[in-house]
């Protein structure tokens, strides 16, 4: 019988630290990889989805309307109507648009010359439109002032309810009652006007 070879102690050794050291090691990914969304923390997730939603709301959408304020025309030094771009929210409505004029000038606006002839503290109620026709229902009277003042305050509402589309012409309520008001040349008319009634305020 030939006899056992014995291995080295020494190489045995160094085998058994080399296995230890394997089973003890984590794996190295040679590159990055995508995580499912079951393995990404909960608090994380909901973090993720807030900044989408926000995203989204930022875009809110926006439509252009005209509003009309008032300008002094230097070759004939009297008023003008000026037409004037604004936003609002769709849909679109009467009650809307005349709310933004309301609201007045900006003040850059007010420093190229811009002016309005409406009262500010007077609020809207409401605009139905029956047969084409908008009926700007206020809670008090916004033209005040001198009258030629007064007739460019109706002025600016008018051109700016027939801007909205549908709208031949506009009558006037305070607080629900119907309203005689003036047209261009100071006469007072209870009939809807339109662009027609106040030709000296006509933008050019």
């Amino acid at each position: 019988m030939r006899p056992r070879r014995r291995r080295p102690l020494g190489l045995v050794a160094l085998l058994a630290a080399l296995a230890l050291a394997g089973g003890c090691s984590a794996p190295v990914d040679s590159g990055p990889k995508t995580l499912r969304a079951a393995g990404i923390p909960a608090d994380l997730r909901q973090e993720t989805s807030s900044t989408t939603t926000t995203t989204l709301v930022t875009t809110g959408e926006s439509e252009e309307v005209t509003v009309y304020f008032i300008k002094n025309d230097p070759s004939t030094l009297t008023d003008r109507l000026v037409p004037v771009k604004r936003l609002v929210t769709p849909p679109v409505s009467v009650e809307k648009v005349v709310q933004t004029l309301f609201a007045g000038p900006t003040t850059q606006e007010r420093l190229q010359g811009l002016r309005t002839a409406i009262s500010p503290d007077t609020t809207v109620l409401g605009a139905p439109i029956e047969a084409h026709i908008a009926t700007i229902n206020v809670s008090k009277n916004f033209a005040s002032g001198p009258p030629l003042d007064q007739i460019n305050a109706f002025a600016q509402v008018v051109f700016t309810a027939v801007e909205v589309g549908g709208v031949t012409g506009v009558l006037f309520a305070q607080n629900g009652h119907r309203q005689e008001v003036p047209q261009g040349d100071g006469s007072l008319m209870s009939a809807p006007l339109g662009r027609a009634a106040y030709p000296q305020v006509t933008p050019r």
